[in-house]
């Protein structure tokens, strides 16, 4: 469930939150992508720190729970004055604010995600506890997008009342969903002592990067974060201004819902042929969609919504296999060494995604400030400016994705590999 409220960060944050601060707070578009990148460097540090101590963590309410219960306040305190900013609001106050969010976000989702890749050690077992998790990910996100559409219909429509509903929604799910995973999901014991998860940290970084399946699913969630921030920090521009969608809020409300509708079907298909090869199929089907895009205008604005739908179906995919792919990355060194670095990993999967996703967010809105593009939405903007953006939102993702298509389809950790290395893993531990 806690995935539910961490969605209901991400989402405005990657959508609205950029044309907020843009077009509302009157921050300009260079100055919006260099805080958030600056902000988001911090995960460089707190990431593999928050990873590390979660692994050591020895306490009577275990190694988890801690640092999640810490982050709650953090996260919610941020994400208040972040979403509702106060009467001169400007860059060094959007950088604090963010940056204080993504410490919060890192407190709670990286010992949850590590948590989740600890349930169970069975291959397909854990592209469900996975897919569930994704799901109510995606729950998440539809609760977002029908924020603004509630407010489109029957509030203000403004973006400022927007934004409130989403912190609003941000700091009443979130002690909630943490309060009933702490009280009734177990955690799994540590297969080492205290004094082992003591290594030096370099070690454990050196054996984490020495691990070849995990340097490709870096490789994956650094392309395919990337293109999609790039994508989505100019979404609302492209949509607003090339499609003139009315309605946003609506239409990533059913974006969403087809995503959810999705997720057992990429399941299925990850059964059927492979985790990596389903997403490599995901991407695939992604990079076409975002290539069709360039060629659409507002005398296209069903074909839009009915791509969009498709898109919005791939979501799925692209949410829960690269984790459940990850999850299996981790046991390649445990049959190797009998360690399980869970926390690790996933602080170096999840400081790669965040970096990546800050990476993206900043090229996309700094590319774009280069030309005379107005961020007020529904300004009136020259066809050369609209043509770089529908250049950059569509065609950019899509050469993106063809360097991930590439290496998911090379991706060894294959179904037959991975009970392999379970049969190892319980070999090592009834000797």
């Amino acid at each position: 469930m806690l995935g539910l409220p961490l969605a209901l960060v991400g989402y405005p944050i990657a959508i609205w939150l950029p044309a907020f601060y843009a077009g509302e707070i009157g921050v300009s578009l260079a100055a919006v992508a260099t805080m958030l990148l600056v902000a988001k460097l911090s995960d460089v540090v707190t990431d593999p720190l928050v990873g590390t101590i979660s692994d050591r963590l020895r306490t009577p309410l275990g190694r988890r729970r801690p640092l999640i219960i810490l982050g709650v306040p953090v996260l919610c305190v941020s994400i208040w004055f972040l979403f509702v900013p106060m009467q001169g609001a400007g860059s060094v106050y959007l950088l604090v604010c963010i940056a204080g969010m993504y410490i919060g976000t890192t407190l709670v989702g990286l010992p949850y995600g590590a948590w989740g890749a600890e349930l169970s050690p069975d291959y397909h077992q854990r592209a469900r506890v996975t897919a569930w998790r994704e799901q109510f990910t995606l729950i998440g996100l539809l609760v977002a997008a029908f924020i603004p559409f509630l407010v489109e219909q029957y509030g203000a429509g403004d973006t400022p009342s927007i934004m409130r509903g989403m912190a609003l929604a941000i700091c009443i799910s979130t002690p909630i969903a943490v309060l009933l995973l702490c009280l009734f999901v177990k955690e799994t014991p540590p297969t080492e002592t205290a004094e082992e998860a003591k290594a030096p940290f370099i070690d454990g970084v050196k054996k984490v990067w020495a691990n070849k399946p995990m340097r490709m699913v870096v490789g994956l969630l650094l392309i395919v974060t990337l293109a999609e921030a790039f994508r989505n920090a100019l979404s609302l521009f492209f949509m607003k201004s090339v499609i003139q969608a009315d309605g946003v809020g609506t239409l990533y409300f059913i974006y969403f819902v087809a995503g959810l509708a999705a997720v057992p079907g990429w399941l299925w298909l990850g059964r059927k042929v492979g985790k990596h090869v389903a997403f490599a199929g995901t991407l695939i089907t992604v990079a076409i969609i975002s290539a069709i895009n360039m060629f659409l205008t507002a005398d296209d604005y069903w074909a839009f919504v009915i791509f969009f739908i498709f898109k919005g179906a791939c979501f799925g995919g692209l949410q829960f296999l690269p984790l459940a792919i990850l999850a299996d990355v981790i046991d390649v060194e445990t049959a190797e060494t009998g360690k399980a670095r869970a926390g690790a990993y996933i602080a170096f999967a999840s400081m790669t995604a965040k970096i990546s996703t800050a990476l993206g967010t900043f090229l996309a809105i700094w590319a774009l400030s280069f030309t005379n593009f107005d961020a007020k939405l529904l300004a009136e903007n020259a066809f050369d400016d609209l043509l770089v953006l529908r250049v950059l939102y569509a065609i950019a993702p899509a050469i993106f994705f063809i360097g991930a298509i590439i290496i998911a389809l090379r991706f060894p950790l294959t179904a037959q590999v991975h009970a392999e290395l379970q049969s190892r893993i319980r070999n090592a531990q009834n000797a």
